[in-house]
């Protein structure tokens, strides 16, 4: 008999060596106030971009109890590629388990109670029960849930597994349609990806990142995402946003990969689908973003080429070329890019500069005693905080003060609405709506957890808008930073609006440390500024691992924006800027506060 202690050695040992992990400078967590979990994201084949380690699986021996094979096959099951082939080794019959991508992860391992037995002799069967804190669960194609959000998953109750005797051993004649992993497993086995969905509107693409097997084939890597969406899984995004795929009749043919060109052949569609350019365009723009970087045998994803029903498909002047590159695609997720800031100087000037070196333009007089300033991504509309209360206008021209009171941070999202935290909640404001039109006055905002129904109540300090509109970075009492999905519907009566934000299952704390400022860089990170340091800190969305920027003394707070400076003020009015994140500090000529580029 092999003991569980053995067994562990087992998993911890390593088949490819022993590389380090970097930890997250916070801790990626669920935000249910459950165990915490640093999520190391490690290096798999194929040229990836981190180190990963690998357990050792072996065959069952002779004369092996049963919850000596359950162990066994739990750790040969978390070997994904040629190795998995163990786990079979395990079962009475290998179609007695088919999990694909999904799994659900215990927070330490799992607890295994002794075999129960019933029958005698050759019928004898046994079942062995392990349960544990659960602390997510991966839809097959690796969509991230907390176990209360998951449609197949345990929520937090125990599993089961069927034993029998296949000429004397004993093997798994029923095991659970999934893997059972540990958070340490977890962090070795799978590696964040995004799929990539439509905003509301139908213009933009929104990341949406699942988990993915580091040893997965390339074919069954493009497969899985292909699936996942024309099928999206019921995510904290699935509610603001929206797949081109005609859901419902779409079938996957072979999918190739051939000089970085993913050929992606796609049947099922009627003749007016099949000749429906915007919706061929947009589905090919799903398919690029997603697909582009994968391929995990050596060679990544660069294009896309796209069959309908057998033929291929060639995008609008492409002249005929149906291989797509990410610049010929009509759609992409908006970075929110540019180069313009605006802030306000001592005198209550607001001053806009097309960069941290260039010379600043007066824009127009606001006056003193504005402590933060927002400006729309058109550069229409301008929101300003005096004292708690908030005041806004179009660039240029004058400012209207609008109800409520206690408003600490606010953000512009693209369609020129305005979300705001006020007194502890989150708000949403028609921003081209008169002050005293029903339209203008603050709309109140449910903020539910990432199971889409326990609602969580904050307080809510500061918040930022993704370029997309859709995401929404949220600091919660100061000490957490979550991640959010924007949901907007008509109330039952005529102007009302319900909104929601649903929390995505990551969050980031840092134990006794405060988050004073935090803005997006990019589609797919934001930056956040905490004291006590102060410390600066770039998290991805999709919880994975962290990038700590140097800071200077008494930094106060931060604008950022991709591709451009990250700006961030200094006492007294004193600004510098930081061109690529890693470099050297430099002032900023003359001097201002409350530095915001759009949005």
């Amino acid at each position: 008999m092999v003991s569980r202690q053995h067994l562990l050695r087992r998993l911890r040992g390593v088949a490819l060596g022993l590389f380090p992990v970097a930890l997250l400078a916070g801790c990626v967590s669920l935000p249910n106030g459950g165990p915490v979990s640093s999520y190391a994201i490690t290096q798999g084949p194929g040229g990836q971009s981190q180190p990963y380690l690998q357990s050792i699986a072996q065959p069952p021996h002779a004369g092996w109890s049963p919850e000596d094979i359950v162990e066994g096959f739990l750790i040969a099951s978390a070997s994904f590629g040629a190795r998995q082939q163990v786990a079979r080794d395990y079962l009475a019959s290998s179609r007695a388990w088919n999990p694909g991508w999904s799994a659900v992860v215990y927070s330490n391992e799992p607890n295994e109670q002794p075999a129960v037995f019933t029958g005698k002799g050759a019928k004898m069967t046994a079942t062995v029960t392990i349960g544990g804190s659960v602390q997510a669960v991966l839809s097959g194609q690796g969509g991230y849930a907390v176990p209360s959000a998951s449609a197949g998953g345990p929520p937090g109750g125990p599993l089961t597994f069927q034993l029998e005797k296949v000429g004397g051993q004993w093997r798994i004649s029923h095991a659970p349609p999934y893997l059972v992993l540990t958070s340490y497993q977890f962090q070795l086995d799978y590696q964040p990806r995004n799929l990539y969905f439509f905003d509301p509107t139908g213009s933009v693409l929104v990341p949406d990142p699942v988990y993915v097997p580091l040893q997965t084939t390339a074919a069954n890597l493009m497969k899985g995402l292909v699936d996942d969406l024309i099928l999206p899984p019921a995510d904290w995004l699935s509610r603001g946003t929206s797949t081109a795929f005609p859901r419902h009749t779409t079938t996957i043919g072979d999918i190739t990969l051939t000089g970085g060109t993913a050929a992606v052949n796609l049947g099922g569609m009627t003749a007016k689908q099949a000749t429906d350019t915007t919706l061929l365009e947009k589905i090919s723009a799903q398919l690029l973003y997603t697909l582009i970087g994968s391929g995990q045998s050596g060679l990544a994803v660069q294009s896309v080429e796209l069959s309908v029903n057998g033929k291929p498909w060639s995008p609008i002047g492409s002249d005929q070329n149906p291989v797509q590159l990410q610049h010929q695609s009509k759609y992409s997720p908006p970075s929110g890019a540019s180069n313009t800031f605006y802030y306000v100087d001592a005198t209550g000037n607001l001053l806009s500069s097309d960069g941290p070196q260039a010379k600043a333009h007066a824009v127009a007089h606001i006056g003193t005693g504005y402590s933060q300033i927002a400006v729309s991504p058109d550069q229409q509309y301008l929101a300003a905080l005096n004292d708690g209360s908030l005041y806004i206008g179009r660039v240029g021209g004058p400012l209207v003060k609008r109800a409520g009171t206690g408003y600490t941070s606010m953000s512009w999202d693209p369609s020129d609405d305005l979300w705001a935290t006020s007194g502890g909640q989150i708000v949403m404001l028609r921003g081209d709506a008169n002050a005293n039109q029903p339209q203008g006055k603050p709309v109140g905002v449910t903020v539910l957890g990432s199971d889409g129904t326990s609602q969580n109540t904050g307080p809510f300090t500061a918040l930022r808008v993704a370029p997309d509109g859709v995401r929404v970075a949220i600091i919660s009492g100061a000490a957490d930073l979550n991640f959010g999905a924007i949901v907007t519907q008509a109330g039952p009566r005529v102007n009302q609006e319900l909104v929601e934000i649903v929390l995505s299952p990551f969050s980031v704390s840092v134990p006794g440390a405060t988050f004073t400022a935090v803005t997006w860089y990019g589609s797919d990170n934001v930056i956040t500024l905490r004291d006590p340091g102060p410390e600066l800190t770039e998290y991805p969305v999709d919880g994975g691992t962290s990038t700590s920027i140097t800071a200077q003394p008494h930094m106060s707070w931060i604008t950022a924006s991709s591709g451009h400076a990250l700006i961030a003020g200094l006492p007294s009015g004193g600004m510098v800027f930081n061109d690529n994140l890693s470099g050297i500090w430099t002032a900023v000529p003359g001097a201002g506060t409350s530095a915001v580029y759009p949005g």
